[in-house]
């Protein structure tokens, strides 16, 4: 009898061991890709010398990205999900990259502009990041067409998720903020310092943590009702970035005396 309990109770062990060791691996990835990429992003920042290795850097890596989300567009596991993902959020990394760097921006104002959050500021304030916008929906447009028809899309629907919440961040610090975070900006994007609103929280800030920690939820039930492992990867994956969206949001609305990133900031210069 004792023997047969063991034989039962190895494989429920075992069922209920593997989403644990989905989960770890998926957040794990994704806390320490935002925390990492987030900080050599900052530091990069240091010297126009900096700056361009961070360029040369960052497309190297975004052809990586292109090339594991390629070899893992019909490979379903867990595995070929997390490679996916990292090949999205390589793509988003060299976004971010030419986008801190100043290389892939959009209009700088040319005179005074309405302060934010008036409606003649709206257009400005769009046109500032237009072409860095533009190069993410290309990006997205590209990883669709390469992942057309393959079983599996994590690292299109990752790039898409990384360029939601950043229009929801962005929105907020336009609508007003009490901690829009403006010295992560570098001295040469100063200029976007024009389209942060007031230093108070709008009443969109508390919403949009809601609606962030609402889709967080529905991701994270998902990832506990799929059957397939590597949907439930994809899942876990998905989660994590709205989490770690729903602490950044929040953030906003919250003084702080210092960030995950201070070290990175000090190798900047800040």
């Amino acid at each position: 009898m004792r023997a047969d309990r063991a034989v039962i109770a190895g494989p429920v062990t075992a069922a209920h061991a593997a989403p644990l060791r989905l989960h770890r691996h998926g957040i794990a990835l994704v806390v320490l890709f935002w925390w990492v990429a987030t900080g050599l992003i900052i530091a990069m920042q240091r010297s126009a010398p900096t700056r361009l290795a961070g360029l040369v850097i960052a497309t190297a890596l975004g052809a990586l990205g292109m090339h594991e989300m390629r070899r893992s567009r019909d490979d379903d596991s867990p595995a070929g999900v997390r490679r996916a993902f990292l090949g999205g959020a390589l793509l988003w990394g060299w976004v971010s990259v030419t986008f801190y760097g100043g290389f892939l921006t959009g209009l700088a104002p040319s005179g005074p502009v309405a302060a934010a959050p008036a409606w003649a500021a709206v257009l400005p304030a769009i046109a500032a990041t237009l072409a860095s916008d533009a190069a993410a929906l290309i990006l997205m447009v590209a990883a669709a067409m390469l992942t057309r028809g393959a079983v599996n899309h994590t690292g299109l629907w990752s790039l898409v998720l990384f360029w939601a919440v950043q229009q929801v961040a962005k929105l907020n610090v336009f609508l007003g903020v009490e901690n829009p975070a403006a010295n992560f900006l570098p001295p040469h994007l100063a200029y976007l310092h024009a389209f942060f609103g007031p230093a108070r929280n709008s009443a969109f800030l508390w919403p949009s943590v809601a609606a962030l920690a609402a889709a967080m939820a529905w991701a994270a039930w998902t990832s506990r009702r799929a059957s397939h492992a590597g949907r439930r990867q994809a899942a876990i994956l998905y989660a994590t970035i709205l989490a770690l969206a729903v602490l950044e949001v929040w953030l906003l609305g919250v003084p702080l005396a210092s960030t995950p990133w201070d070290s990175f900031l000090k190798a900047r210069g800040t």
